[in-house]
């Protein structure tokens, strides 16, 4: 009996920590870039015992943020990489929520400094513009028609340049003596590679690379801040990330609110059952002392 009264009383435990854990995934079921947690039962023989089991990787929903050029997502497995302004520290983050600093640089909610690496900058026409390359980068002269019949130009494929150099913070501030991006770019585009393409005058030049990165073991990550995540030796080296980059847009929460509720509902009963349990052998170990007695 005494060890019934232990079984339901472990029971009753870890049915109050699965609500705990059930309700803050439910509560964080709208937070951008939050990922579910997991958990595990043991110890069945005495009543289960409930172990963290990690998170839930699979890709959230998303969020369509139209006219906003720095929002980003990915589709697939991959991080977006940030770097802390006070220690230095690359840490990882799903949640592609960036603005543009005071000082030009591309940061998260948290002023951490979004990572890109800077590119050669080549030129993708899109219109009726003449360049000529000047140094490492391609310069425009100037504006004309080449050809009589524009339906019919024929440019030769441009791809978004070499990278030149390591990741480091992106910065895209805009002059505020003629509102240009760097003070000549009129407005950006991010395509799914992550490459960052300034818009001058009718066609387009690539500036940056933003740096995605992937784990071997993502469940080896230390997770803080809720959304952020930082490299441990569990988790491995950061590897290349072949994860598509989808601007104007963010990822939502990949919880699935309805399953988790159900979960809290069937906790709930669990612990209701578990306390009528340990009521029953409570009950039943009194009445064994009082024959005994």
């Amino acid at each position: 009996m005494l060890n019934t009264t232990i079984v339901a009383a472990n029971s009753a435990q870890s049915s109050l920590e699965m609500i705990d854990f059930l309700t803050q995934n439910v509560m964080n079921g709208e937070t951008p870039g939050y990922n579910a947690k997991r958990f595990t039962f043991r110890d069945y023989l005495n009543g289960g015992t409930m172990e963290d089991a990690g998170f839930a990787w699979r890709q959230g929903k998303q969020i369509t943020r139209i006219g906003e050029p720095t929002k980003m997502m990915l589709r697939g497995k991959g991080f977006f990489t940030v770097l802390n302004p006070e220690n230095n520290e690359v840490v990882y983050t799903r949640l592609g929520d960036f603005n543009f600093d005071k000082n030009g640089y591309m940061t998260s909610a948290e002023g951490f400094l979004v990572l890109g690496t800077p590119l050669q900058s080549n030129v993708q026409q899109s219109g009726n513009s003449k360049y000529n390359k000047l140094g490492p980068k391609l310069e425009f002269d100037i504006f004309a028609d080449p050809l009589s019949n524009p339906a019919k130009r024929n440019y030769p494929a441009v791809g978004s340049g070499q990278e030149a150099g390591k990741p480091q913070p992106i910065n895209l501030g805009m002059d505020p003596t003629n509102g240009l991006y760097l003070g000549k770019y009129e407005k950006l585009r991010i395509d799914k590679a992550g490459v960052i393409w300034g818009k001058y005058g009718d066609s387009e030049v690539s500036l940056y690379k933003v740096a995605t990165r992937n784990f071997q073991n993502l469940n080896g990550l230390k997770n803080f801040r809720s959304t952020y995540w930082k490299e441990t030796s569990e988790s491995g080296a950061p590897l290349p990330c072949n994860a598509l980059v989808f601007n104007e847009a963010l990822e939502a929460s990949n919880v699935w609110t309805k399953v988790e509720v159900d979960y809290i509902i069937e906790a709930q009963r669990q612990y209701a059952a578990a306390i009528n349990s340990h009521k029953v052998a409570d009950r039943l170990v009194q009445q064994a002392i009082e024959l005994v007695g």
